[in-house]
């Protein structure tokens, strides 16, 4: 009985290392193998750079027309703000215009008209010097 169950061992070891045996790469295919899987990686990792890549221009313009449309917006608004002071200044400047009679009252009042139009072109020129250039 013991010569049969050594028997069987014996076989079942050859049997492993047969079937083992079958399944092992020689070290040339093994070399191949890897060189292809590393290959392979490299090409995944370059395109996924490029993809990246791509995704960030694609950011980075969004982010850039974001920015400009936030600098017009501002520079409207500052210009909004500078013409309501300037006619605010305006109206009490021809307010105190009607203190005066005569030519000087028209000469006044035509002074404070030049001097709201002055303030309008100044805040339209500083509005479009404050517009990015892109």
């Amino acid at each position: 009985m013991k010569l049969i169950t050594n028997t069987a061992a014996i076989a079942a070891v050859a049997l492993l290392l047969a079937v083992t045996a079958c399944a092992k790469e020689t070290n040339s295919e093994t070399r191949a193998d890897v060189a292809k899987a590393q290959a392979e990686g490299a090409e995944d990792v370059s395109s996924a750079r490029i993809e990246a890549a791509d995704e960030m221009a694609e950011a980075g313009k969004e982010m850039t027309d974001m920015e400009r449309d936030v600098a017009h917006e501002a520079a409207d608004s500052a210009m909004a703000v500078a013409v309501a002071e300037s006619e605010a200044a305006h109206e009490v400047a021809t307010e105190r215009c009607e203190s005066q009679s005569g030519d000087a009252r028209a000469q006044c009042k035509d002074q404070a008209d030049v001097e709201l139009k002055a303030a309008k072109v100044r805040a339209e020129a500083t509005k479009l010097a404050a517009y990015p250039t892109t």
